[in-house]
């Protein structure tokens, strides 16, 4: 990676604003917390509480906070709540509970609604350690198509509306989260998070900047 392009990776990680939208499901009241880290403190904690009805509020805060600019983000968090199983909840609740961190395979196996893709399912290990992993989605995919040797090469992401969690794609989504983390390391001293270097690949490709992040990503 050269300094322009550290440079201008940096600025885009501190650029990156996401409505940092959160749901009270107790006060049933929307809030607007102070920014990003608020809301994965706020969502990583009910993940994490082993209580059925926090966890259930935290997977819903992640459709919640994941589809903010989207008008669909109502009827995703109504479904996922209407259909959730108890069983699931508490299965989910001992899992996120656990010291290791639970592989994307191991979190769509749970079957729960809304959650079967690896964008939203990626969200979870997020919220679970930001530290740790990041986010894949479609939007990241797009460097993909303008540099095709770099990690994400080693995702099989196909023609569906999703991306498919597989054996396969869970060990190219660790990759991800790795190459994110050796990113920080490497040029940043580590003062980033993995989630923090993703970020600021969103922030490029969503100011039009692809060429610019997948340039970054392949000489990083």
């Amino acid at each position: 990676m050269t300094e322009q392009q550290r440079d201008r990776l940096q600025i885009a990680i501190d650029s990156y604003a996401f409505p940092p939208d959160y749901f009270d499901f107790f006060r049933n009241a929307p809030q607007r917390l102070a920014d990003t880290r608020a809301v994965e403190v706020a969502i990583g904690r009910e993940l994490k509480s082993g209580d059925p009805e926090q966890v259930k509020n935290g997977l819903s805060n992640v459709l919640y906070w994941g589809y903010a600019q989207m008008g669909i983000r109502e009827t995703r968090v109504h479904r996922f709540r209407a259909k959730v199983t108890d069983s699931q909840l508490k299965q989910a609740g001992e899992l996120f509970r656990r010291s290791d961190l639970p592989s994307v395979v191991r979190i769509k196996k749970l079957g729960m609604p809304e959650f079967s893709g690896l964008s939203f399912v990626s969200k979870i290990r997020m919220f679970l350690d930001p530290y740790n992993s990041a986010t894949l989605d479609w939007q990241i995919m797009k460097i993909h198509k303008h540099c095709a040797t770099s990690v994400l090469a080693q995702l099989c992401a196909g023609n569906s509306t999703q991306i498919r969690i597989t054996d396969r794609n869970s060990d190219a989504y660790e990759a991800w989260c790795r190459r994110m983390s050796d990113i920080s390391r490497v040029h940043f001293g580590g003062r980033f998070r993995a989630v923090d270097i993703e970020r600021g690949l969103f922030h490029l490709i969503q100011r039009g900047n692809v060429e610019i992040a997948a340039q970054i990503l392949k000489e990083a």
